[in-house]
């Protein structure tokens, strides 16, 4: 075939999954293509379907903003800036430039909404669920709250989880995933595995980032003055919580907090005794396991010069502007292309391999599993050259052919390209793709006056989380009983503010699924009327009480309290390919429910009432949380969604072919016919969130690291064979 190459391994995707596994094997490859010259050296290829992003704002470590020039003008690689602009215009940038749909292939934030595509999309359901995903470099760490926390132990207790680790082992791979998203995969593998929960005077080798923090103060350098648990294998890093005993004032301790961290923490405390600061992938000031008080840095921590730290915008879902957060690019750009040199204006230090290379702007159609062995993967890709003159490309189809394939894709990019595989290219796929999808109790709700600020624009995104109903055994799938599940505080972008006085027409027409141009023409539209009326207003009364249009947004936005959940969803849905006039994925539940129907939404909702009884303003008695996608007036629309970020299953591990798609180490099974005595379809993997059997009730982002570092173990294992 034309335009075909020849590679070890091919990774599809680059987010946690494939970053996991392309690194670790990068680092493996490394180690024997030194050691045998003579060999043809082992390869490995990662293909992404977006493009690399970053900050268009100087950072502490790059003030000339060297890294857009060294990734544009070096490495001839397409790259496109963060969304900038705090307030409307924001907003029409995320709309116009980096939502990816239609011709905009090089979009950040992709909204897919399952069901019939637009108009049709007007007048019949949709499938019951939104998802948010990322499209570009680096994958969910674009957009996702960084958030890294365990599940606990009564997950792994459903009878859906075929793992035979042991408690040492798991104990192992989780440790193993925080030094793998805090410090970097490299390092992780380096010399540090003996050493894990990572301890030290110094920062590790091989870092590329210094460390998880716990950010709940307002500015960085403060002393929360938190209780601070017991490490645990749970959480080697000990459980940060608030001093709830101490109410804020002027010369109270928890007065330091964010607003949002300390009146949540507060008013869960009356809820549940497990809660607290989240574990996350961000920068502060004071790098992990240095103590807050400490002003001497480590030696290799040159605090004042080098280090880009949290400066509490609260803009971490649409682009960190401080460069702060460990996107999973920044690993990959280190490792695949090197960076600039921060000592050396205009010079560039080496990548840290020679034998990974990274495709972007290419979308894999499907995989073919070769006669003589192997596997051909069918692709599109833009042509680069013209990207890099006109902003677009035109896409032409190629192929590739590698020995190993690892699908990481994501959730839906997995469940769509092994659902097209089994029709064109791998035909003994289990029957089982598809099946198995999960929502993980995915929920937001709004809160309105209450009666503390909480200064919903100020901080990371999240900062704080609590469990309920941690009594679930896990063990139960009688959907009568409580379920596990957990809130967590969350921020809003401030250039999203604006919209918040026009929240619901505005989503009503997103979950429709309306184009993209009349997305925006109607969100302008319900803006501007707002707007308008305000203007004409103000002058009249302004005298009298100054008037919302002279607020910031940080006042708008002040007495408003946003919350995400999830939960022991039942993991039941189904995916299949769309057909005319519909979106590729379609999706539904087997027990014919609605998504929204799902009983752990009913102990979702159980807890954030008791949590509205804590927040809600004195002189409100009957105000509480509002899921914004499950209004009465939405049903009156046929628009009853739940809108995800973290969609798990489809390609769920198990114990056989019969049950699912891959076994715990991500080999994909062979369902065998007459005479034959294949099990898995050699050298073909899946390490992403498609394989998880079942939901988990916490952000996915650690445990999918953990699992996809044990398949890096296996494969590496087998290759060695």
């Amino acid at each position: 075939m034309a335009n075909s190459t020849q590679h070890t391994v091919v990774i599809i995707g680059t987010g946690f999954g494939g970053t996991m596994t392309g690194l670790t094997l990068a680092r493996e490859f490394k180690k024997q293509n030194d050691a045998h010259p003579e060999q043809p050296p082992k390869t490995i290829l990662m293909l992404e379907r977006g493009t690399w992003w970053t900050t268009p704002a100087g950072t502490v470590q790059d003030k000339e903003v060297r890294t857009y020039d060294f990734l544009h003008k070096d490495k001839k690689q397409p790259v496109q800036y963060w969304s900038s602009q705090n307030h409307f215009k924001g907003f029409i940038d995320i709309v116009t430039r980096c939502l990816r749909r239609g011709g905009n292939k090089d979009g950040l934030f992709d909204m897919a909404t399952l069901g019939w595509k637009w108009p049709l999309s007007m007048f019949f359901r949709s499938d019951g669920v939104s998802i948010l995903r990322a499209s570009g470099v680096g994958g969910g760490s674009l957009v996702y709250s960084n958030i890294t926390i365990r599940p606990p132990d009564l997950i792994f207790k459903d009878p859906r989880w075929p793992l035979t680790w042991t408690d040492d082992k798991r104990h192992y791979y989780y440790n193993l995933a925080r030094h793998a998203i805090g410090y970097g995969v490299v390092s992780a593998r380096a010399d540090t595995k003996d050493n894990l929960p990572y301890v030290g005077e110094t920062l590790p080798p091989k870092k590329v980032n210094p460390g998880l923090s716990n950010i709940v103060t307002r500015t960085a350098r403060l002393d929360p003055h938190w209780h601070v648990g017991q490490p645990s294998p749970f959480n080697s890093r000990g459980t940060k919580q608030i001093i709830v005993n101490r109410p804020p004032g002027p010369d109270q301790s928890n007065a330091l907090w964010i607003d949002r961290a300390r009146v949540f923490q507060t008013a869960v405390s009356e809820l549940t005794h497990d809660f607290g600061a989240v574990d996350l992938a961000i920068s502060d000031v004071t790098p992990e396991n240095v103590p807050l008080g400490r002003t001497e840095p480590p030696a290799d921590y040159p605090l004042q010069t080098s280090v880009n730290y949290c400066e509490r915008q609260g803009r971490c879902n649409v682009g960190c502007l401080p460069g702060a957060r460990y996107t999973l690019n920044k690993q990959l750009m280190t490792a695949i292309l090197g960076k600039p040199d921060p000592a050396k204006p205009g010079e560039n230090l080496p990548a840290d391999f020679k034998n990974i290379s990274l495709e972007p702007l290419a979308e894999v159609d499907f995989i073919q599993a070769l006669p003589d062995g192997g596997y051909a993967i069918h692709y599109d890709q833009q042509n680069l050259d013209e990207y890099a003159k006109n902003g677009k490309g035109r896409s032409s189809r190629k192929t590739l052919f590698a020995d190993n394939v690892i699908v990481a894709a994501g959730c839906l990019g997995t469940n769509e390209i092994m659902l097209r595989s089994r029709q064109k290219g791998l035909p003994n796929l289990s029957d089982e793709v598809g099946c198995g999808f999960s929502t993980n109790g995915d929920y937001v709700a709004f809160l309105e006056r209450t009666k503390e600020r909480v200064r919903l624009t100020r901080g990371p995104v999240t900062t704080s989380f609590a469990h309920f109903n941690t009594n679930d055994t896990g063990e139960d799938l009688d959907p009568n009983k409580p379920k596990f599940h957990t809130l967590e505080d969350n921020g809003v972008p401030p250039a999203l503010v604006p919209l918040l006085g026009v929240g619901l027409p505005l989503i009503r027409s997103l979950a429709k699924g309306r184009n993209r141009w009349l997305f925006l023409i109607w969100a302008v539209f319900w803006w501007a009327l707002k707007q308008a009326w305000l203007f004409f207003r103000a002058p009249f009364v302004n005298n009298l009480k100054r008037q919302e249009m002279f607020k910031s947004d940080d006042e708008v936005a002040a007495n408003i309290m946003c919350v995400v959940g999830m939960g022991r969803e039942a993991a039941k849905g189904q995916f299949r390919l769309g057909g005319f006039r519909q979106t590729s994925l379609r999706v539904k539940r087997t027990d014919n429910l609605r998504f929204h129907e799902d009983p752990v939404y009913k102990d979702i909702e159980g807890s954030l009432d008791k949590l509205a009884e804590k927040l809600r303003a004195e002189d409100d008695d009957t105000g509480k949380f509002i899921n914004p996608f499950l209004t009465n007036i939405f049903r009156r629309f046929k628009v009853d969604s739940i809108n995800l970020t973290h969609p798990l299953g489809g390609c769920r591990m198990a114990k056989d072919v019969h049950s699912g798609v891959v076994d715990e180490y991500g080999r994909v099974f062979y369902k065998a016919q007459p005479g034959e005595d294949h099990r898995f379809y050699r050298g073909l993997y899946i390490a992403d969130g498609a394989i998880i059997p079942t939901a988990l009730g916490v952000n996915p982002t650690l445990t999918i690291s953990a699992l996809s570092l044990r398949i890096a173990d296996k494969i590496v294992e087998e290759l060695n064979d």
